[in-house]
């Protein structure tokens, strides 16, 4: 079973999640950073100058990321990343990240596998352990806490707070299918921070039960709803907020060229501004899938933030590593 010690989650996996404080002060230290430019952390941040990034199975956008927001704390980034990484042992992966730990002042990672779903997020929970500085992962193939805590942030500021309002994760129709880790983080972050959190999803594109079993004791432990649903009719209509994503289907990992034959089927899993209310905030994860996921309407409206995303990841990022300095923490994975 999963214990919670409101905060930190434990699964049958071992997995560690972030402690609600630790998600709590990064999206703090990320709004002041919205307020007041990246020089209130610039006296945290002066005593790292090397940060060292590796990425295995990561997004394009993951690399602009890191290098803004090293040019805005005036960091120099270096690229650790292993072009062999396919006939590289776990233990010659750990061996590297322990060298490479020995010569930066801070890692980034970001490990995606594409042989076996969940070997990400075990290597992850290794790197941390082998790293001897701190370490932020980006992502793996089952938690992307950065992704969440930047919906967070441009969620908090345009709503004020998310406490007690009510958040929708849906699946929603398209071509363009990416892994549900952004959807796995937000589900459960949402529910730390007070708000009633509403997962719409068919069947064939479920949640790992392991992260279903993490929200229902984060409801708990937090005192807010938690709902599992499987009918997307009617269920944005009362939202304050909507995070839709086109995740692929965790039974066709290996096979990626089936997901279209289920998602066909759900066509209809399309958000506009017809079943949202006129004060729902829109986000998803870029780039939007136009005409499929979401309406062109929608996309262009005042209500949807996601065109804040690449802003706010740089924050967040940022806002991250300054926590983790100012805390004594070794990891935030």
């Amino acid at each position: 079973m999963t214990v919670i010690r409101c905060g930190i989650a434990m699964t049958p996996t071992n997995d560690v999640l972030p402690s609600r404080p630790m998600l709590q002060s990064i999206i703090q230290v990320a709004k002041s950073i919205e307020a007041s430019g990246f020089s209130v952390i610039h006296e945290t941040l002066k005593k790292v100058k090397v940060i060292g990034r590796i990425f295995h199975g990561a997004s394009p956008l993951e690399a602009q990321v890191t290098d803004i927001a090293a040019a805005r704390l005036d960091h120099k980034i270096i690229d650790l990343g292993w072009p062999n990484v396919a006939t590289m042992s776990t233990d010659a992966m750990l061996d590297s990240v322990r060298m490479s730990s020995k010569a930066v002042d801070l890692l980034l990672t970001a490990f995606s596998s594409s042989d076996t779903f969940g070997e990400g997020r075990v290597l992850t929970n290794q790197f941390a352990q082998a790293s001897g500085v701190p370490l932020v992962s980006l992502h793996d193939d089952v938690y992307a806490w950065q992704d969440a805590l930047t919906v967070l942030l441009g969620l908090e500021v345009h709503l004020g707070s998310i406490s007690g309002k009510q958040i929708v994760v849906t699946w929603a129709f398209g071509n363009s299918f990416v892994n549900p880790a952004p959807a796995h983080s937000l589900l459960i972050a949402a529910l730390a921070f007070g708000a009633n959190v509403r997962l719409i999803s068919p069947p064939e594109f479920s949640f790992l039960n392991r992260v279903r079993r993490v929200a229902r004791d984060t409801s708990m432990c937090s005192n807010v709803l938690f709902e599992d649903e499987n009918k997307f009719e009617g269920a944005l209509q009362d939202a304050d907020a909507v995070f839709a994503l086109n995740w692929f289907r965790l039974d066709d990992f290996n096979h990626p060229e089936r997901n279209p034959n289920h998602a066909k089927e759900y066509k209809d899993w399309f958000v506009n501004e017809d079943i949202i209310s006129e004060r729902c905030v829109f986000s998803t994860a870029p780039p939007s899938q136009s005409g499929l996921l979401a309406s062109k309407k929608l996309l262009e409206s005042d209500q949807n933030i996601t065109h804040f995303w690449l802003k706010h990841r740089v924050i967040v990022l940022a806002a991250t590593i300054a926590h983790l300095l100012e805390s004594s923490t070794l990891s935030m994975i």
